[in-house]
């Protein structure tokens, strides 16, 4: 017979989890080895400045919103790859947790600034807030007040960081 730990994990990590490195891997030669990656870190800091150095920023848009399609459609797979079944509300407010994760990984909400390791260890982060919160019995609407909360704590330490070191916001 089949053995399911064959389908499910390799080299005794999940596959969902060997999925994310290689994305993540991929993701980071993309934005520190590639032309369009220094386009997009151009264009998320100052979209002006890039249309007037030469940068298609309509057409840069088109094509990240087409990489985060193909990325969204991705994780909807291993979603539905690790749930088996679910209703139709799956991912709800997910947005404000990945906002959350992205501004505790260290990307700064004016643009420009992050990196794909920071996000994703401010996604370990959220997950286990998350996690946590669900073993000790939290209810799912005080779970996203909670996540609320961490976000603006977040934004106000960047903030009050990007003061004291002079950076621009």
């Amino acid at each position: 017979m089949f053995d399911d730990s064959v389908y499910t994990e390799a080299f005794g990590l999940p596959i969902s989890v060997l999925i994310l490195v290689v994305v993540a891997v991929a993701m980071t030669v993309l934005a520190r080895r590639t032309r369009l990656g220094r386009y997009i870190f151009a264009a998320g800091g100052n979209p002006d400045a890039a249309e007037l150095s030469g940068i298609n920023t309509r057409m840069l848009t088109v094509k990240v919103f087409a990489l985060m399609g193909f990325l969204c459609g991705l994780s909807a797979i291993i979603a539905q790859a690790r749930l088996q079944n679910h209703t139709n509300d799956i991912g709800t407010l997910d947005e404000l947790r990945v906002i959350a994760a992205a501004v505790i990984g260290g990307t700064a909400l004016s643009g420009g600034v992050g990196t794909i390791y920071g996000a994703i260890l401010g996604a370990i982060i959220m997950q286990s807030l998350q996690s946590g919160m669900a073993m000790v019995g939290v209810d799912a609407p005080f779970q996203n007040i909670v996540v609320g909360l961490v976000l603006v704590l977040a934004v106000w330490i960047d903030i009050q960081y990007r003061k004291r070191t002079g950076e621009k916001s």
